[in-house]
C-alpha cells in the first residue's frame, strides 16, 4: 500500500446524543478545521447521532481517501477509544492503527488520542471560574462523569485537574462524579461546606450539555434542572452555588485537534 498515492481524510468522532448540543459542537469544530485549510474533514458519532462511524468512513473512501485519522472528541481514554471505536473503524480489537477493507478498498486507518491530561482542559476550567467571579477562596467542585470501565482515565483526569487547581492556589477544591465511582456529589459538597466556603462554583469536565448535565447532576447539586445554579443548604448553612458550562467547542480544543490533523498531514 506504501506505493499507492495516499489521500488523507480526518474524522472527528463524538459519542452521540438524543439531547443536548454535542452535534453542534462537533460540527463547529469540523467547520473550524476546514476554515484553516484542512481538507477532507468529516464528522461521526459512536451511537444514536448520525452519521455513524461506518457511514463517515464510507463517505471518506467514496471521496477518494485511503488514509484516515479518527480524532476522538472525548475527555478521557477508555474502552470506547481503545476497543469500541477502533472496532467500528474496522481495526483489530485494541489496535490504534492498521488497514481495513472499506467498500472493497484497502484503507489505512489510525486513531488519535483523547484530550486526556492536556493542560488546555485545566485552563478552560480556570476561565470558567474567573468568568463566574471566582477567586482563590471560592469553593471549586470539579465534576466528572464516572465510569465502571477499569481502563478509563476519567477518574485520573478529574483528580489531576483538581490537583492542578490546588497547585495554582485555589484553597478549597473538591472533585466528584455523577455515577459509578466516588466521591459522590453530595460528599464533595459536604467537604467544601465543612471548609467554611459561602460560595461554590461547580465546573463540569464534560464535552457537552445533555441529560447528565441538565437533569441528573443539578438534582444532586440541589439546583433546578437546566439552570446556572442557585442557593443550596448544607448542614443548615445557605451556600450560593454557580453551575458553569462544559468545555464544549472551546478554541483551545480546536487548536489541539488541528495540531493532531497537521501532524497527520505532515505539515
Amino acid at each position: 500500500m506504501d506505493a499507492i498515492a495516499m489521500t488523507k481524510g480526518i474524522i472527528i468522532v463524538g459519542y452521540g446524543t438524543r439531547t443536548g448540543n454535542l452535534t453542534e459542537i462537533i460540527e463547529k469544530q469540523a467547520a473550524r478545521m476546514r476554515a484553516r485549510g484542512i481538507g477532507n474533514v468529516y464528522t461521526a458519532y459512536f451511537r444514536v447521532s448520525s452519521p455513524t462511524i461506518q457511514e463517515a468512513v464510507s463517505r471518506a473512501v467514496a471521496d477518494g481517501c485511503n488514509d484516515i485519522l479518527a480524532i476522538p472528541y472525548y475527555i478521557a481514554e477508555g474502552r470506547l477509544t481503545f476497543e469500541m471505536i477502533p472496532a467500528k473503524l474496522g481495526l483489530d480489537t485494541g489496535s490504534s492503527r492498521g488497514t481495513a477493507l472499506v467498500d472493497g478498498k484497502e484503507v489505512r486507518i489510525r486513531m488519535a488520542s483523547a484530550f486526556g491530561s492536556s493542560r488546555a482542559l485545566t485552563d478552560i476550567l480556570i476561565d470558567r471560574i474567573a468568568d463566574n467571579g471566582g477567586d482563590m477562596d471560592t469553593g471549586i467542585l470539579v465534576l466528572g462523569h464516572g465510569s465502571r470501565d477499569l481502563t478509563s482515565s476519567n477518574e485520573e483526569i478529574m483528580i489531576l485537574n483538581a490537583k492542578r487547581l490546588r497547585a495554582i492556589g485555589y484553597r478549597h477544591v473538591a472533585h466528584s462524579f455523577n455515577e459509578f465511582v466516588g466521591p459522590t456529589i453530595a460528599e464533595a459538597l459536604k467537604t467544601l461546606a465543612a471548609e467554611g466556603v459561602s460560595r461554590i462554583i461547580a465546573v463540569p469536565l464534560f464535552i457537552a450539555n445533555g441529560v447528565h448535565l441538565g437533569e441528573e447532576i443539578p438534582e444532586q447539586l440541589g439546583i433546578p434542572a437546566y439552570s446556572e445554579g442557585g442557593d443550596i443548604e448544607i448542614g443548615g448553612r445557605k451556600i450560593q452555588l454557580v453551575y458553569t458550562k462544559p468545555v464544549e467547542a472551546d478554541p483551545r480544543l480546536t487548536d489541539i485537534i488541528v495540531a493532531k490533523a497537521r501532524e497527520f498531514l505532515g505539515e
